[in-house]
């Protein structure tokens, strides 16, 4: 990533990298993409179905972004995906896998479907994404990878126990390719604790898991961008997990 003999200002950390950020039309991935801009990347806008939100991402971004769209759950979607990107931005040298499918399983209906259904999206999508990215960064000689991972994939919860499988799957993942692209790609990851209301959870679920963290208090989606932005900056650190969570991971 950026040349360690040329430290730049906050505000230019990323001039002159290309960036892919899956999930990219709302939420975390839109805060993402708009920090990555802001430190001068030029991004690349993935979604699935809302385009809508990916343009209004774009509009924020304030500059011509691709919106390109995928099934991440399919394999040769979020291998094409890659490639177009690519194009797109003239060579890509940062990957942000952010998107991913999230829902309370509980115990009594919990099946194998849903198992499935969440290692498909969350999981092997990073694979398949950092696979063909990775094998880009690896013959170029540069490049990042940022994964979204989970607090849950550290400590998983009961009432979610494929998502929390496909996050730690996640953190396997981010170990194993930060050694198969070393020493041309770096393999992060930042695992986020509550951030932001789950859509469709009783505010109830939410309070709950705030009350486990050590600070008491929600974080905000800058500080997942913010951990986002320094480790595709940073340019001695890979393989690591970096919790943003509030300490709920070490608090039992």
């Amino acid at each position: 990533m950026p040349d360690v003999d040329r430290p730049r200002g906050a505000e230019q950390a990323l001039a002159g990298e290309k960036a892919l950020v899956t999930g990219a039309s709302r939420r975390l991935g839109r805060r993402i993409a708009e920090r990555l801009a802001d430190a001068g990347a030029e991004v690349a806008l993935h979604y699935r179905t809302d385009r809508a939100g990916a343009e209004e991402t774009a509009e924020a971004i304030g500059a011509s972004s691709p919106v390109l769209r995928a099934d991440l759950s399919d394999p040769d979607e979020a291998a094409r995906l890659v490639e177009e990107a690519d194009q797109a931005l003239g060579g890509l040298t940062l990957l942000v896998n952010n998107a991913a499918t999230f829902r309370r399983t509980p115990l009594e209906s919990m099946d194998a479907s849903d198992f499935d259904t969440f290692m498909s999206v969350n999981a092997r999508s990073v694979y398949v994404l950092s696979l063909v990215a990775g094998r880009l960064f690896k013959a170029r000689g540069r490049g990042a990878i940022v994964n979204l991972a989970d607090v849950a994939g550290l400590v998983p919860w009961p009432g979610f126990i494929p998502y929390s499988a496909s996050k730690a799957a996640v953190i396997s993942l981010t170990k194993g390719f930060a050694k198969a692209l070393a020493p041309e790609g770096r393999v992060n990851a930042v695992a986020p604790g509550p951030v932001l209301p789950p859509v469709g959870e009783p505010s109830e679920q939410g309070e709950q898991a705030v009350a486990k963290t050590l600070l008491k208090r929600w974080g905000s989606p800058d500080d997942v961008a913010a951990a986002v932005i320094f480790l595709a900056t940073a340019p001695y650190v890979t393989g690591q997990v970096l919790p943003v969570d509030g300490g709920r991971s070490v608090n039992g």
